[in-house]
């Protein structure tokens, strides 16, 4: 609609200014300036689709440039470095200023609660104590008896995220973490690419909603995957 608008104003503003220049020459430039905002009131007078514009034309269209402006108005002058969502300023600052290779951190302090209900951070023991090894890589055995392949999953792993929102390097990268972590690789709903396997890392091999399926091409569910480094 916003393209419609520009290109009826120019329009508007080559055939009045052309009448206006031949039929009254002194005054040509008056017609050039009026003429389309007078063609640009009666459409929005005549159109049916915002109320808004059809009450006040011309005077209307100040709200839609209003809500335009708005977020970045809010973004820029009233919002604060923590207040922002899903992602505030300073946790954006932190991705720049680490994709550039320069000091991401903050002196004297820092502008977030630290004593806000959830909050929560680590400190630095006095006391250390030597930790076994299972505390240092906690587990948890995935299936039971019955389970002819039980899996020693990590406590945390890498979570979905399909292929199609990411790029093979990232599917690359996220797999490779998890095989020098000793973690999961979620496929996510994206299927499984060769991308996922080719790192070696662990997967979890995500139905998801269907869309993609995991059936062959005779329609028959496949039991069976093949990877690489001898896994199954």
């Amino acid at each position: 609609m916003r393209n419609e608008f520009i290109a009826f104003s120019i329009l508007s503003l080559v055939l009045v200014g052309g009448v206006a220049y031949f039929a009254w020459q002194p005054m040509w430039w008056a017609f050039v300036i009026l003429g389309p905002m007078i063609i640009l009131g009666v459409y929005d007078m005549l159109q049916k689709k915002h109320a808004i514009m059809r009450n006040y034309p011309i005077v209307g269209r100040g709200r839609y440039l209003m809500e335009e402006l708005r977020p970045k108005m809010y973004q820029y002058f009233i919002e604060s470095d923590t207040s922002g969502a899903p992602i505030n300023r300073i946790k954006r600052n932190i991705v720049y200023q680490r994709a550039k290779h320069e000091l991401d951190t903050t002196p004297f302090g820092t502008q977030l609660d630290v004593y806000e209900v959830g909050y929560e951070w680590l400190n630095h023991s006095i006391s250390a104590r030597k930790l076994s090894e299972e505390s240092l890589n906690p587990r948890v055995l995935v299936g039971g008896q019955a389970c002819l392949r039980p899996y020693s999953s990590s406590l945390l792993n890498v979570s979905a995220m399909s292929f199609g929102s990411l790029s093979k390097n990232a599917i690359m990268a996220l797999n490779g973490g998890a095989k020098i972590g000793s973690f999961a690789h979620n496929t996510g709903e994206g299927g499984l690419s060769p991308y996922h396997l080719k790192m070696g890392g662990d997967l979890i091999y995500q139905f998801g909603t269907g869309y993609f399926g995991c059936r062959d091409r005779n329609g028959n569910f496949r039991r069976k995957i093949s990877l690489p480094h001898g896994k199954s």
